[in-house]
């Protein structure tokens, strides 16, 4: 075919499309236009700023659920094309990776343990559902979404590869310095933010209660261990402002996941930032104890003994205790309602199908409701039990949690190889933290189950695992400030990174 040829029939096909798409705009049909320019928007940005169609997919999405959350997750294109970020998201990126895939003729999974427990995860959960879309329909695609979103893994997988320009670091600093004051923010205006900042009725930035504290916390972590040269100069203090405020709130499980983020990090080369994050904490916690007992200031008061109650209700649970404090008085019965439904989530699935579980599209709730509270029934719509583990085993049984423990046990052993990588750059430290938190935080709440939490959590895991894969270098290798000392000594980076004095 001729050059010549070849362009005219490309210029009538515009012509066509354009045609097409002015006569759906007279008629008032929204879906296509606004699909074919949200296309052209995203094949614009690809080009100017040279970065893959996957990466820049996940790029959004990170940035998008990181700092409007909830409000990000329900922004749709058009009301005629009711498609969620997520699930466009996972078209474009995966669409496009499968077609590189196929040119290249690669898979696009890895052959290591973590990519095939993930992808029996996926591969179980598929085959459970399949059983359950004719019962229950679209409910039970609406429930397997917990296990779809795990396709994420891949594509976040996939494009940190040869990111050297760095662009998901950069989106991913970006994102942690601005979800902590969109959270603030929020809580402090909500009318705005409900009212006002919103598209089509739908508000642009909301947090889902608990995951605001839980991001601000895999926030700090991205602060402490990706900012480069001077930067951390302003992102450490605002690190620990945050690690500072995640401990202090009134959520456990976030608290719980910084605890546990802190605890890997001791155990790596960065623990001297572990020891000035953990001196800082111990002397804050001190400030407010001498406050509360010495003087008479009631916010301290308070905020001490709510903290002290907070602590106390983690090991309370049946829900039994006596809190006294506004801030720890709903501790007891947030254990009590997580006991009850666990326990009648898992006597039920082992009662009726203990192998593959009860199914996506079943009520997990309605044995629960009849014992904790039935005239909670009518205004109920919460469809997890707040615990990704408790869902697994709910909805696809014995085989399910054995999937998803062996993903989890494969993440401990990989996140352990890395930390105690003495070659391992800084950046891929600070994912695996963020990752624990997100992790321990779904163990206790509804994370994984829906996009705002499940999507930031299987990118991070992908682009964690392809940064600190055996054998990578960093693109922009840097001495980080426990190489201090040695960097003074003379010693170049080879011998840094050698040295067993890093662990010390």
């Amino acid at each position: 075919m001729s050059l010549l040829l070849r362009s005219r029939l490309i210029v009538a096909g515009a012509i066509a499309v354009a045609v097409w798409l002015a006569w759906e705009l007279a008629v008032g049909n929204y879906a296509w236009p606004s699909l074919v320019a949200a296309g052209a928007l995203g094949a614009s940005v690809v080009y100017v700023l040279g970065v893959s169609l996957d990466r820049l997919v996940v790029g959004v999405l990170l940035f998008g659920y990181l700092v409007g959350n909830r409000g990000f997750a329900q922004v749709m294109p058009s009301p005629q094309l009711p498609l969620l970020p997520a699930e466009i998201g996972l078209v474009l990126a995966g669409g496009w990776i499968l077609v590189q895939s196929a040119l290249q003729r690669t898979l696009p999974v890895r052959r290591d343990l973590l990519n095939a427990c993930i992808l029996a995860w996926l591969v179980i959960g598929t085959v459970r559902v399949v059983f359950d879309v004719r019962p229950h329909g679209f409910i039970a695609l609406r429930d397997y979404a917990m296990v779809y979103y795990a396709a994420f893994f891949f594509i976040g997988q996939h494009a940190a590869m040869d990111d050297a320009p760095g662009f998901l670091r950069r989106v991913l600093l970006v994102a942690a310095v601005a979800q902590p004051l969109a959270a603030v923010l929020v809580e402090a205006f909500p009318d705005f933010f409900l009212s006002t900042f919103v598209l089509r009725g739908v508000p642009l930035i909301y947090f889902k209660g608990d995951l605001a504290l839980t991001f601000t916390a895999a926030s700090a972590f991205l602060l402490l261990l990706l900012p480069r040269g001077l930067h951390r100069l302003w992102a450490w203090p605002l690190a620990t402002a945050e690690l500072l405020y995640v401990i202090g709130g009134d959520n456990r499980a976030s608290m719980l996941g910084a605890l546990t983020g802190l605890a890997w990090l001791a155990l790596s080369r960065a623990r001297r930032l572990v020891w000035v994050q953990g001196a800082i904490l111990a002397a804050a916690l001190f400030g407010l104890a001498a406050a509360a007992l010495l003087t008479e200031n009631p916010w301290a008061r308070q905020k001490f003994n709510g903290l002290v109650e907070r602590v106390a209700s983690l090991a309370d649970f049946t829900g039994r205790g006596v809190y006294s404090h506004e801030e720890s008085g709903v501790k007891g019965d947030n254990n009590r309602f997580r006991a009850v439904w666990w326990r009648t989530v898992i006597a039920d699935t082992v009662e009726q199908n203990p192998a593959f579980g009860l199914g996506f599209g079943h009520d997990l709730a309605a044995s629960f409701l009849r014992e904790y509270n039935p005239d909670m029934a009518e205004d109920f719509t919460a469809r997890s039990p707040h615990s990704i583990v408790v869902s697994a085993f709910g909805r696809m049984g014995a085989v399910g949690l054995a999937s998803l423990l062996a993903v989890v046990l494969v993440i401990g052993v990989r996140t352990w190889r890395v930390i105690r990588d003495p070659g391992v750059d800084a950046t891929p430290l600070g994912l695996w933290a963020a990752i624990w938190v997100i992790l321990v935080s779904a163990c206790f709440g509804v994370v994984l189950e829906g996009p705002m939490g499940a999507v930031v959590f299987w990118s991070l895991l992908g682009i964690a695992c392809t940064l600190s894969r055996p054998g990578r270098t960093p693109d922009r290798p840097e001495l980080t400030s426990f190489d201090g000392a040695a960097l003074q000594r003379g010693q170049t980076r080879g011998e840094v990174l050698a040295s067993p004095n890093l662990s010390t």
